[in-house]
């Protein structure tokens, strides 16, 4: 499928309401349909580098547009969090983060932050030859061959700094208490501040929760909805 209804689409993409029946569909890739932001649209209703979807994706198909490092040449590509768009020949570079009540969006990020990304563990297993497999939220997989301490003390939920386009591990998050945590779904998407309380120890069918200290005021979530961001302050620019 080429197209998807504009009725259909997720609200946090800056569509024009009420012009266009369609929008584009983003292609099968790092990030789900509903939580990204397709390249072609980036370029065209978030930068503002062209007026038709044409002109955007002559711009997109000649390279001039980086993804974690890297130049994409798919106009349906999809970006999601934490991903970072550059644009060499302007030096400009965005970080693609949730906003409270607007969700996913562009922040302009300096250029030293454009050489890393922040991403949650959400998966852990073995694999053949006795390695350790770790997956990411955006679909990388890392694989270890020797099984250190280091190695070992990854859990699900933790988050990982990785250096772009090379994917090396720079610094280790742990989810624990007094770390700082951005909600990066549900209805408090975007909060971001001090976690205050974990509460694991819960009775199956209830989930457990995560408390945060915002300049909102303390809010509850689902532990699942929240991504470890630094220690004592972000690691990454936040609205």
């Amino acid at each position: 499928m080429g197209h998807l209804k504009r009725l259909a689409a997720p609200p946090h993409l800056k569509i024009h309401v009420k012009e266009k029946v369609f929008t584009i569909c983003p292609s099968p890739g790092p990030h789900p349909k509903f939580e990204c932001i397709p390249l072609l649209l980036i370029v065209r209703d978030y930068l503002g580098y062209a007026e038709r979807a044409e002109e955007a994706k002559k711009i997109i198909k000649s390279g001039k547009i980086f993804v974690d490092g890297k130049p994409v040449k798919d106009p349906k590509f999809p970006a999601g969090l934490m991903d970072v768009i550059s644009i060499p020949e302007t030096g400009e570079n965005y970080r693609i983060i949730p906003i409270y009540r607007r969700g996913l969006d562009l922040i302009e990020i300096p250029k030293e932050e454009a050489g890393y990304k922040l991403c949650r563990i959400i998966r852990k297993m073995h694999v053949s030859g006795g390695h350790l497999q770790i997956t990411l939220h955006d679909g990388r997989n890392i694989r270890f061959k020797e099984l250190t301490e280091e190695v070992m003390s990854y859990k699900t939920k933790d988050t990982l700094k990785i250096s772009i386009p090379s994917q090396m591990i720079l610094e280790h998050l742990r989810l624990q208490e007094n770390m700082y945590g951005l909600l990066i779904k549900g209805p408090k998407q975007g909060l971001h501040g001090r976690i205050v309380e974990l509460k694991t120890d819960v009775v199956y069918p209830a989930k457990p929760l995560v408390k945060l200290s915002t300049d909102k005021g303390d809010v509850t979530s689902l532990l699942d909805y929240l991504m470890v961001v630094g220690s004592d302050k972000p690691l990454v620019k936040l609205p």
